[in-house]
This record gives C-alpha cells, sequence and structure tokens, in this order.
C-alpha cells in the first residue's frame, strides 16, 4: 500500500459520490444464508467501507444513510486514499453489518444464485454469457421498494434480462441485479 495516501480532511460528497471509511475485513461471511469464505472477497476488486457522507441521489436511489456498512469497488475510488474513501454510489455492490458477516442488497436491488457456467470472468467481475444462453437464477435475498410491483419473491426462479452484468460474491456464484433486469418468474408448468 506504499502508493496510498493517507487523508483525514473532511469532505462533503457531490450528488452521486459516497464518503467512506475504509474498514478491515473479516474470515466468512452469510450471504442469503450461504456462508462464503473470505477468499471469496480478497482480491483487490472489492473492499469494506462504512458511509460517513453522501450525496442526494446517493440516497435516493440506493437508500443509503450515513453509518450503513458496504461493500464496494475498491478499484472505483476517486484516489486512492486511507482512511476515508471517495467514490461513486453506482460503485457499492452491497449492505453489509458492522462485524461484516451478512449481506443484505441496496435499495431495488436483487441477489440471485446463478448458474456459474454463464459467466466470464473479466478482473474480478463476472459478466454473464447471455448472447445464445437463457439465464435464469434462484432469488436468495431482495430488497424492492413496496410500491414497485415485482411477481417474484425470495425463493422464486427467475429470467434474467440480456445484456446484463453482475458482480460475483462467491464461489457460490450469487449475483447482483437490478430489480427491472428480472425479466419474469419462472415455474414449472402444471400438467391437467
Amino acid at each position: 500500500m506504499s502508493d496510498t495516501i493517507e487523508f483525514n480532511k473532511k469532505c462533503i460528497p457531490a450528488r452521486e459520490y459516497v464518503v467512506l471509511r475504509v474498514i478491515d475485513r473479516n474470515d466468512s461471511f452469510d450471504v442469503g444464508g450461504i456462508l462464503l469464505p473470505s477468499q471469496a472477497f480478497s482480491n483487490e476488486r472489492v473492499g469494506f467501507y462504512q458511509v460517513v457522507d453522501l450525496g442526494e441521489t446517493a440516497k435516493k436511489e440506493y437508500g443509503l444513510k450515513v453509518g450503513d456498512y458496504v461493500v464496494a469497488d475498491r478499484l472505483a475510488q476517486c484516489y486512492k486514499t486511507r482512511p476515508i474513501a471517495v467514490m461513486k454510489y453506482t460503485n457499492i455492490i452491497a449492505k453489509t453489518d458492522e462485524k461484516n458477516e451478512t449481506f443484505s442488497p441496496l435499495r431495488n436491488m436483487v441477489f440471485v444464485k446463478d448458474d456459474p457456467h454463464r459467466a466470464t470472468d473479466v478482473g474480478g467481475f463476472l459478466v454473464n454469457n447471455y448472447k445464445k444462453q437463457l439465464n435464469i437464477g434462484e432469488v436468495v435475498a431482495m430488497n424492492v421498494d413496496e410500491d414497485i410491483s415485482v411477481p417474484f419473491k425470495v425463493g422464486d426462479n427467475v429470467m434474467i434480462s440480456k445484456g446484463g452484468d453482475a458482480f460475483q460474491i462467491g464461489t457460490t456464484h450469487i449475483f447482483i441485479y437490478k430489480y427491472d433486469m428480472i425479466v419474469c418468474k419462472v415455474e414449472e408448468e402444471e400438467n391437467d
């Protein structure tokens, strides 16, 4: 970390930016009832933070507030600083608790347990190979506003829209999608 800048100034973020305090990692994490080893998060791409301040867009779009603990793309920081980091809210992946043991979706996000053979690892991010495949996964957690009507719930199988990207958060291949990337709930057809 020799190229990291020590930065202890107060930052007041504009619009879509979030000011975060860098925090440490734990050994394992619970995602939708699935225990994942910390190695799933150990690459340089993912960091754990606490929200110090945030712009209005970040509050509105992701439902974040000061004091929330989050997982975010470490490489998205405006500068490589510590203990304070500043980045756009869209680089925050999920909420976590103060012990970094459990994760929950951000506002209007859905966690889907997906087929690992349908994705390609690109620098720590998994990009779904949708070109000729139908992508179906199981919803393991969700946080969708009550005023938004969706036909699926935790435990349902869903079809995911073509062209979307997702972030891998473990060897169990849990992906994060914005709710509007879910095309439909998929059920077995009943035979009469």
